[in-house]
C-alpha cells in the first residue's frame, strides 16, 4: 500500500475528513515529492501494478521509460564528457572538476553537507567541428543530476539535440501535471511549522481566500502555472518575534520546468503539535 509523503497532522486532518486520492492523484502527489527518484519510480510502479486506470498505467509507463532513458544519458560517457562538482550552496568557486561521473559522486560523498550537484558538460573540441574531433554527426548531450550526501540520486535532468521519448497524451491530461484541489485545516494567524524545519510561521490566507482560490483553479481559468505548483498558501516565518521572510508553500507538489521543487504544504503541522 502507498503511503503519501505528507506530516503525520496531515495525514491525520484527511483521514478524519473522510478525504482519499485517486490512483492518478496518488501518482501526482509522489511525482512531486521530494523523495529520492528510486523511491518515487518504485512508488508509481506499485501504483501502475494495482490500479484499474488503464490511461494512468500507460503515463506511468511511459514516465518510468523516460526516467529510465534520462539517466542512461547522463550516466554515458565516451570520453567526450566531464563531470562537476557542485557544493550544497552552489557556491562556484566551490566546484571541481572530473574526468568521470564515479569520481565526482565520490568526492560530493566526502565533501557535501547534505546534498550535492553534479552537472555533465562536453570538451569542447569533441562537439565544434574541429579537426581533433574525427566524429562530427555525434550528438550532443548535456545534463545535471543531485545526489543525497550518502550518494543517493535525488532528481536527474539531461539536455540533448534529440530525445527517443515521446508521451501518448499532452502533459494538460497526464498525472505529472494534473491539478489537485487539496483541503487546507489552518486558519488565517495559525502558527505552523514544516515538517524537518524548526521555524514557526504564521498562516496569512483565510479558508475564505482558499476556496476561493481553489474554486477559480478548478472550474476557471487557472491562476498557478501547471508546472510551478497544485494550491498555495502564504506565510511569514518568524524569528524572535519578528517577521524575517514571506514566502508561499504549496499544498501539493509540482516540479517546475527547471527541474527545481517548492516547499509543500502537506507537511505543515500546527505549532502546538510539535
Amino acid at each position: 500500500m502507498i503511503e503519501l509523503p505528507m506530516s503525520t497532522f496531515m495525514r491525520n486532518y484527511y483521514r478524519e475528513q473522510g478525504i482519499t486520492f485517486t490512483d492518478s492523484q496518488q501518482a501526482t502527489i509522489i511525482w512531486n515529492s521530494d523523495l529520492p527518484m528510486p523511491e518515487i519510480l518504485d512508488a508509481l510502479r506499485e501504483i501502475a501494478s494495482t490500479t484499474t486506470d488503464e490511461m494512468l498505467k500507460e503515463q506511468i509507463r511511459e514516465r518510468l521509460a523516460a526516467e529510465a532513458e534520462n539517466e542512461r544519458i547522463f550516466l554515458e560517457n565516451d570520453g567526450s564528457y566531464f563531470f562537476i562538482f557542485i557544493p550544497d550552496d552552489e557556491d562556484e568557486w566551490g566546484s571541481r572538476y572530473f574526468s568521470t561521473l564515479d569520481a565526482a559522486i565520490a568526492y560530493g560523498k566526502d565533501h557535501s553537507k547534505e546534498t550535492f550537484q553534479i552537472r555533465k558538460e562536453s570538451f569542447t573540441d569533441k562537439f565544434d567541428g574541429s579537426a581533433a574531433n574525427n566524429d562530427s554527426d555525434k550528438m550532443y548531450v548535456g545534463g545535471q543530476a543531485q545526489y543525497t550526501k550518502g550518494g543517493v540520486l535525488l532528481e536527474c535532468a539531461c539536455y540533448t539535440e534529440e530525445t527517443s521519448i515521446n508521451f501518448s497524451h499532452p502533459y494538460q491530461s497526464r498525472f505529472e501535471d494534473a491539478y489537485i484541489p487539496l483541503q487546507n485545516p489552518f486558519e488565517l494567524g495559525d502558527i505552523v511549522k514544516i515538517a524537518g524545519d524548526s521555524r514557526p510561521a504564521i498562516v496569512e490566507v483565510s479558508q475564505e481566500d482558499w476556496k476561493s482560490a481553489l474554486e477559480r483553479n478548478t472550474n476557471g481559468s487557472r491562476e498557478i502555472p501547471p508546472a510551478t505548483t497544485t494550491s498555495a498558501s502564504q506565510l511569514n516565518f518568524l524569528t524572535a518575534g519578528k517577521c524575517i521572510m514571506g514566502i508561499h508553500l504549496f499544498c501539493g507538489w509540482k516540479k517546475s520546468t527547471s527541474g527545481m521543487t517548492s516547499w509543500n504544504g502537506m507537511c505543515f503541522r500546527r505549532q502546538a503539535d510539535l
